[in-house]
């Protein structure tokens, strides 16, 4: 493990974990991304990142897929996913097929860049995941306007991708969930097709099928059923699409 010392101290309130075994790309993102603030902690495999983890649960993972040893960056990610629903996950990969993707992403990973990373979407996604780590002021007037509305007291928080229940119980969004959960929240009562919500996804025609939408809607009614005790209002409504009902 090496750490990247920033020149000035950071003020953000989680760190970024880089799990990546190849040492020059490894210290080069951490050189780069504590220029833009961060602080940084690098690892080559998954025991000495899981042993910082348990001492530093604020944290962002940025990770590679093919790891050496027993773990592979799918694995590790679905341990975390498993044991920690609101941490930050990245894929950072030179697997950049379709399918390789749509496996991260099935694994838990809220976002699937490949190498040579963009450096500032690298960025822009770090802190929007490192947003679930600053609690909105209660009576903040930004805080109110980017808290969606929604029927029978069903909140959707977009700035740090948290669901509230009824209940008052939350859950913590993975970005593809969030993307899919928002054209329905902000227009209940309405159809939205399938083109619709994969237009939210941010997939060109020729990329998304009914059946991944499908995939996305089921495992985010079982994950908000599960951690939150009640089921979601969102139906299928035959041959179109899905609907959040009031």
């Amino acid at each position: 493990m090496s750490d990247a010392n920033p020149k000035m101290q950071t003020v953000l309130p989680f760190h970024v974990a880089i799990v990546e075994d190849e040492a020059i790309l490894r210290e080069e993102m951490a050189f780069q991304l504590t220029h833009h603030g961060f602080s940084v902690k690098t690892f080559e495999s998954a025991p000495g990142f899981y042993r910082f983890l348990a001492t530093q649960p604020n944290t962002v993972a940025v990770l590679d897929i093919g790891l050496p040893g027993e773990e592979n960056g799918l694995d590790i990610c679905s341990y975390l996913r498993q044991n920690n629903p609101h941490m930050g996950i990245v894929f950072l990969t030179a697997r950049g097929l379709r399918e390789d993707r749509l496996t991260g992403l099935a694994k838990g990973a809220d976002a699937y860049l490949t190498k040579p990373v963009d450096m500032a979407e690298l960025v822009l996604v770090l802190k929007r995941l490192g947003e679930r780590f600053t609690p909105a002021a209660p009576h903040s007037p930004l805080a109110s306007a980017l808290t969606t509305p929604s029927p029978a007291a069903w909140k959707l928080n977009e700035s740090n991708a948290m669901l509230t229940a009824p209940n008052a119980r939350t859950v913590a969004l993975t970005i593809t969930e969030l993307q899919v959960i928002r054209p329905l929240m902000t227009q209940p009562n309405h159809n939205c097709t399938h083109d619709e919500l994969a237009s939210s996804l941010g997939l060109p025609p020729e990329e998304w099928d009914k059946h991944r939408i499908e995939v996305i809607m089921s495992r985010l009614r079982a994950k908000i059923d599960k951690e939150t005790g009640l089921p979601l209002p969102v139906r299928a409504v035959r041959g179109i699409g899905y609907r959040f009902h009031t």
